[in-house]
């Protein structure tokens, strides 16, 4: 009995973080929203609301694991380096982030 709970458990836990794993577009408001809150440049600022989802999308890879994903974003031609970023519960958390 105990080992059909821990399975039915399993199943349930796979289910939650398949259907919460986020998706691209996600990912993409997020990170652009994320670097105009951290610039205190509002030329800057300017140019990420009109262009920085198609410069984050362009610049960025997704690795999909089911129940999670993995962002490698390079924006290196905008003078901010590399980030690396998991999605996972509707949520994204960044692994690291190098300055170039």
């Amino acid at each position: 009995m105990k080992r059909l709970a821990s399975i039915i458990l399993l199943v349930v836990a796979i289910f939650v973080l398949s259907a919460t794993n986020p998706g691209r577009s996600e990912y993409i408001d997020w990170i652009n929203h994320k670097t105009m809150d951290q610039s205190s440049n509002l030329l800057k600022k300017g140019i990420l609301s009109v262009a920085g989802k198609s410069i984050f999308d362009s610049g960025t890879t997704k690795s999909d694991y089911f129940i999670f994903s993995v962002y490698k974003t390079d924006f290196t031609e905008v003078g901010m380096g590399k980030s690396t970023t998991i999605g996972v519960f509707n949520r994204f958390i960044s692994l690291s982030n190098s300055e170039e």
